[in-house]
């Protein structure tokens, strides 16, 4: 008599902290149609434990699939089933982009088939996704425009912003998808040091005056006719709440701001866990680009050599010491120039110097603040509460459709 199972996929996770985080963030996904738990493990299946070398190939592999059954839905009529692959695959290419060295081909490559299937899948949503181009001191910043059905005309919208390595891609995932399903219009922007802009201009690296590309993003927003001035918000997540948090003590049309999480002080967020992850706490000199790969990987583990590698890039630095020195001008000074509504939020498992921050923006802002740290309960204690971006998004866009209710005067 034969066997009768269940299945052969396991769920097992990942001994590296990194990598468990990573496999998180492809799960979280999954809501927006971003990812398949069965997918997704089945990449995780290809991986030996701990070794990211192996992250790139198990999910491109598992894209370049995707890819196939899209062209062959797409070829037999099946519309709906074409565009949810390549959604899907979207996300898997950007993934496996993440653990590639981000100054080699195959990240390149890996980022834009990550675009390249987004763009083919949004034709096919049943709502405008538009790829636009934002002007930018001689550049044109990558993003996309995301309007409910049924508006043509003035719509309450929100800008969004990613981080340190996130992907406008990803943002559609991450939120923009929830917030059209509430009838807000989203303009997603990336950029200059961030991942979809770094793809097009190598040289365009993260600057500590975000208020001026972000000044052009605006602009760019207010000229979309599917855009209420007067109902205007802006949402950072990640480094993005950094950037929007510094820009909303400038721009007055900035009529609600929400940052996840509030950072004022990019030094202080980044210096004691950097300092210890790249093993800069037991001394020992600097850390310098050119030498990483040649650091043996029982002294630094490849995740880590990748990130350093990746701030090294986007920052446009060469060594430790010189991005240290760099994120001393990422601060913002005077955080009661902000007089718009904000929402502060952060996860319980941030770490006291996320918490530290957000407690200090509530504290110092002029306008109106509503604070949320989700608890580990909620499972969305995560950084940028990847656990749980249903939750996260219900908190977000309930709050911006109370607050856009109410006069608000903006930031000076």
């Amino acid at each position: 008599m034969g066997n009768v199972e269940r299945g052969a996929t396991r769920i097992h996770g990942f001994h590296s902290g990194e990598l468990d985080f990573q496999l998180m963030r492809v799960l979280g996904a999954c809501s927006s149609g971003g990812g398949s738990p069965g997918e997704i493990m089945a990449a995780r299946s290809r991986m030996d434990d701990d070794d990211p070398a192996r992250w790139p190939g198990a999910f491109a592999a598992t894209a370049d699939d995707l890819m196939e059954k899209a062209d062959l839905a797409m070829a037999r009529g099946h519309v709906v089933s074409a565009r949810d692959h390549l959604l899907r695959a979207a996300n898997y290419y950007r993934s496996a982009e993440y653990f590639s060295d981000p100054f080699g081909a195959e990240a390149q490559r890996l980022g834009l088939a990550s675009r390249d299937a987004f763009v083919a899948a949004t034709r096919h949503l049943p709502f405008v996704v538009k790829a636009v181009d934002i002007p930018f001191e001689g550049a044109d910043l990558p993003g996309y425009l995301v309007v409910p059905p049924g508006v043509s005309g003035s719509n309450k919208a929100v800008i969004c912003m990613t981080g340190f390595d996130g992907t406008a891609e990803e943002l559609y995932f991450e939120t923009a998808f929830d917030a059209v399903q509430r009838g807000f219009t989203v303009l997603i922007a990336e950029g200059p040091g961030q991942v979809g802009t770094m793809r097009r201009y190598p040289d365009l690296t993260f600057r500590p005056d975000y208020e001026v590309p972000l000044r052009a993003v605006v602009d760019f927003a207010l000229s979309c006719r599917e855009i209420a001035p007067d109902r205007l918000a802006l949402y950072g997540i990640s480094f993005g709440g950094y950037f929007v948090t510094r820009t909303a003590t400038y721009d007055r049309r900035i009529k609600a701001l929400i940052a996840n999480a509030p950072i004022s002080d990019m030094h202080a967020y980044l210096s004691g866990l950097a300092s210890a992850g790249f093993g800069m706490d037991k001394g020992g000199g600097d850390l310098r680009l050119e030498e990483i790969d040649q650091v043996p990987d029982d002294i630094m583990p490849t995740t880590t050599k990748l990130a350093f590698k990746a701030v090294c890039r986007r920052y446009g630095v060469a060594s430790f010491s010189e991005w240290m020195a760099a994120l001393e001008a990422y601060r913002v000074e005077d955080l009661s120039r902000i007089t718009c509504p904000s929402l502060a939020l952060g996860g319980a498992g941030e770490g006291d110097e996320t918490l530290r921050q957000i407690e200090a923006f509530a504290a110092s802002v002029s306008g109106s603040v509503t604070t949320r740290i989700f608890a580990t309960r909620e499972g969305a204690d995560m950084h940028c509460q990847m656990g749980n971006y249903p939750l996260s998004n219900a908190v977000v866009y309930d709050w911006l459709d109370e607050t856009l209710e109410e006069p608000s005067t903006g930031t000076d």
